[in-house]
């Protein structure tokens, strides 16, 4: 049995990734801004300061491999992304070169880390020259680069998803919350495409990326093969949830500004995390297709993506 040290244990990913390895007969521990105890024997919560590289080391110490989901999502400004998605990632991973018995890495990043496809019908590949639009998608490079630096004794891997969706997902819950209204706003033009993930898939797919068949040193986006447009996500989901087709309406760049703006002051005020943001309003604005085509991987690794519409029936 081995132990596996995961950032982000307590989120919706980290959730279902830590009850995978368990039902694989691992154990793992949760690395969290505050100690708890567990329930679970297989399961150790650890106090972990992101900012000091060398009580990390001592945090990663006896682990056999590092799953890194943690990230902002959500942020007031560049400096609050860098923070969060580079700088905790650079001290993470020196970590793991000082602790000893780390054998690999594996980091989440993210869609955005490589930006969006002028043309649908040419979904971005792992060849193509990253070109984040966004704070976020910025940063999340930032992050890969310093996965990098890690030493070639520690096995590394970055893996691109998605819209990650599933059972429980607190932004797949807002907008369910709003498809049971019967309205939905639509932040793209409207005929822009998209990639998606079922959560179940990323898990296997960060499993697989720690084991033998994938090598070293490689990035690849993970997800179906398929592109679909945000009002088909919606409308599958309306119908996975056994509603009614909902009233959608797409909304100009100069409202989705102003929802913006009300989100992130409303944020500061009360301390939750926004539902948009300038830096997503940013993303909604480009002309483009958020598409990529996870080739590489499947030929690799032989895994198959559930297609949205069973995914979505899975989920609700």
């Amino acid at each position: 049995m081995s132990k596996f040290a995961i950032t982000g244990g307590n989120g919706f990913i980290g959730g279902a990734l830590t009850k995978k390895l368990l039902e694989d007969g691992h154990s793992v521990r949760i690395l969290s801004r505050g100690a708890r105890q567990s329930g679970d024997k297989r399961i150790e919560y650890v106090k972990a300061d992101y900012n000091d590289a060398a009580a990390l080391a001592q945090v990663l110490r006896g682990c056999d491999g590092v799953f890194h989901l943690a990230a902002a999502i959500f942020a007031y400004n560049y400096g609050g992304f860098a923070k969060a998605n580079i700088d905790v990632t650079k001290n993470l991973a020196a970590a793991a070169a000082q602790a000893g018995g780390v054998k690999f890495f594996i980091y989440m990043s993210s869609m955005a880390a490589g930006g969006y496809s002028a043309d649908y019908l040419h979904p971005r590949t792992e060849a193509d020259a990253p070109a984040p639009v966004s704070d976020y998608g910025i940063t999340k490079l930032g992050g890969e680069d310093a996965v990098k630096t890690l030493p070639p004794e520690i096995k590394t891997v970055i893996l691109r998803p998605p819209v990650v969706y599933g059972k429980n997902d607190s932004g797949v819950s807002k907008i369910a919350a709003w498809v049971k209204k019967g309205i939905m706003v639509n932040t793209s033009e409207g005929d822009a495409y998209f990639n998606f993930v079922h959560v179940d898939d990323l898990v296997n797919a960060l499993i697989a990326a720690s084991g033998p068949a994938v090598p070293s040193g490689q990035t690849f986006y993970v997800c179906e093969n398929k592109v679909y447009t945000w009002k088909y996500f919606i409308e599958a989901m309306a119908r996975a949830m056994g509603k009614k087709p909902l009233f959608m309406f797409t909304a100009p760049l100069w409202v989705l500004k102003i929802i913006a703006f009300i989100y992130q002051n409303s944020a500061r005020i009360f301390n939750f995390a926004p539902a948009l943001n300038y830096d997503k309003v940013k993303e909604a604005a480009i002309k483009g297709h958020w598409v990529a085509s996870s080739a590489k991987w499947v030929a690799l690794t032989g895994q198959k993506f559930t297609p949205l519409d069973e995914g979505l029936k899975k989920s609700f």
